[in-house]
């Protein structure tokens, strides 16, 4: 199995939690309302209550987003689990503090005083990180002031474990070492993000992008290069081992889904790198202390192909190029390309194309000089191999390519798939770039993630050239994890299918809503089936999450009955209400004739 990590570095066994900011965030009207988890493991993090959701802020920091929370009331929980019940751990904070103010409260597992884990800062900035044993003590020791400032993100790490002490680190930087040696106590609380459990004054007024746990210390080599994979998204920089600089504009801005491999001096090493990518690097030759290959691509279209800039023998490319940065003399390494999505693939058409000469054109290679590489083999799961690949040295660009675009149309059509459990349903979304001889989709769930069942079918919109984007919803999902997936089908029977997403269903609530009559294509009416003395806001959305009606009732109370007028009349589909209180959610699908 390839490390899917962030940066490469882990996979669902150590990387227990990641949180990024760009992935699987849920909003509504500008507030998240969920933030699922990239980890594969499906501890995804949602507000306590409607009042509690912080907002989604686009285009923050380098590009990419991040969540901002007020300082007021804004937290986020995930549920207990005993995966986050750690004696050891290595965590990865991106956040940026609006008002510097005592306990702004990043992450904490546990109650003020009984900490097994927490991440907290002061009016001065600096990171504060008490933890309570189970030989009954409590440590809470500070890094120096100025760790988390308001001019800037920066790169939080914190590593614990009893045989070598607390470290605190700030974009690489060490700010903060102990040898402690007790064994923290862990507790049955959930994980807050920006907010202590049971204690006043500690939500935090500033941003997060991005939340990474592991439940051990990474080695030396793993650290580099997760710090490089942050560092390069955005656009910091390391006091040390700041290896990755294709990041930099000069380079090309290659800043997008950085992953590497690669060995310390101490020895340790990372020698199977994919991360969220499509790209997989492993079985490096020749791979020697100090030496690294750490590559990301230049954000470009996953969704189109060019015929411009392409070497005779080849009939297109895709637009996306990754580019490398390399330390030392690594004698070769694998290649693996993920093409989920693309349709359908003759192996032999497949080539892989290297600037050789680094002069940022393509067009100029032959297979003599090596810049045009066939001999794929399929894998099997849409996973295409080049093996012993040498002359992906440091600052070479690569492309994969076709040379027939009939029968092996590059790229990767589709762009996104999401899957988020949310109150009695699993929510179901995905975006396409283009859609070239595309008949209809399938959404399949499975409970082992061998056998699938069908859960819907969507017709396709048809290459019409821009961007498409779906949403569908599993109103009778199953307890626990499920797996989810996307199966696209082409006029000619052709099938291919998308990445698999874990889910974790978990529902006791009873009571809700009924909405009546339905379908209409007259008035609406809500019928409570629940008690609330709290303000309950009603919003219908379309399926693509536009809001079209929104009303806040200060009290319900059983088969309470509301008629709901919006402002306009809505067009035939279908709708989804959603009656929310602070501490409930319930929906209902709505056919409009």
């Amino acid at each position: 199995m390839a490390q899917t990590g962030p940066g490469g570095v882990g996979s669902t066994t150590n990387n227990k939690l990641w949180l990024d900011a760009n992935r699987g965030v849920t909003v509504s009207s500008g507030s998240v309302t969920a933030w699922a988890d990239q980890s594969g493991n499906a501890f995804s993090a949602v507000p306590s209550a409607v009042i509690a959701r912080p907002n989604f802020s686009a285009n923050q920091v380098n590009g990419y987003p991040s969540i901002d929370f007020d300082g007021t009331n804004d937290e986020l929980w995930i549920n207990d689990n005993a995966a986050f019940d750690l004696t050891q751990w290595h965590i990865f904070l991106v956040p940026r503090v609006a008002v510097q103010k005592d306990y702004n409260a990043w992450l904490v597992k546990g109650n003020d005083g009984a900490e097994n884990y927490e991440l907290l800062s002061f009016s001065t900035g600096n990171i504060h990180t008490p933890t309570f044993y189970t030989d009954a003590t409590r440590t809470s020791p500070s890094a120096p002031a100025g760790q988390v400032t308001t001019t800037g993100f920066n790169i939080i790490e914190y590593s614990y474990v009893n045989t070598v002490g607390r470290d605190v680190y700030t974009n690489f930087g060490n700010v903060y070492t102990d040898n402690e040696n007790k064994t923290p106590a862990t507790n049955n609380f959930s994980v807050y993000i920006g907010n202590e459990k049971n204690i006043a004054g500690r939500f935090i007024n500033g941003d997060l992008a991005e939340v990474i746990v592991y439940n051990a210390v990474l080695n030396p080599a793993q650290r580099i290069i997760v710090n490089n994979y942050l560092a390069a998204k955005y656009n910091l920089t390391l006091t040390a081992s700041d290896i990755y600089d294709e990041d930099n504009a000069g380079n090309g801005n290659f800043d997008h889904e950085v992953a590497g491999i690669g060995q310390s001096a101490a020895g340790s090493n990372q020698l199977d790198s994919k991360g969220s990518g499509i790209v997989r690097v492993l079985n490096p030759v020749g791979l020697g202390d100090g030496e690294y290959y750490i590559f990301g691509h230049n954000g470009g279209a996953a969704g189109t192909y060019s015929t411009a800039d392409i070497p005779a023998g080849v009939q297109g490319r895709m637009v996306r190029t990754w580019r490398g940065s390399e330390t030392g003399a690594i004698t070769s390494f694998d290649i693996r390309f993920d093409l989920t999505g693309l349709g359908a693939v003759t192996t032999t058409d497949l080539r892989l194309l290297i600037d050789t000469n680094n002069d940022g054109a393509f067009a100029d290679e032959t297979v003599g000089g090596g810049g045009i590489l066939s001999g794929a083999t399929s894998l099997g799961g849409n996973v295409y191999a080049f093996t012993g690949v040498t002359g992906l040295n440091d600052n070479i660009r690569f492309t994969i390519a076709t040379t027939n675009v009939t029968q092996t149309p590059l790229p990767i059509e589709l762009t996104a798939f999401n899957a988020i459990a949310k109150d009695k349903r699993v929510e179901i979304s995905w975006s396409t770039a283009s859609e070239k001889n595309n008949d209809y989709f399938t959404i399949e769930r499975s409970k082992d993630a061998v056998s699938f069942e069908t859960v819907s079918l969507v017709k396709s919109a048809g290459n019409n050239g821009s961007m498409n984007e779906y949403y569908e919803v599993d109103y009778s999902p199953s307890a626990g994890i499920s797996y989810y997936r996307l199966k696209q089908t082409d006029k000619d029977g052709k099938v291919s299918y998308s990445q698999v997403i874990p889910v974790n269903y978990y529902f006791k609530e009873e009571g809700g809503i009924s909405v009546f009559p339905n379908p209409t294509d007259g008035p609406i009416n809500i019928n409570f089936d629940i008690n609330s003395n709290e303000e309950t806001l009603v919003v219908i959305r379309d399926i693509r999450g536009r809001e079209f009606y929104s009303k806040v009732f200060l009290k319900v109370e059983n088969n309470q009955i509301v008629a709901i007028d919006p402002d306009h009349k809505l067009d035939p589909g279908v709708y989804i209400v959603v009656a929310s209180s602070e501490n409930r959610i319930y929906s209902q699908k709505l056919i409009i004739k």
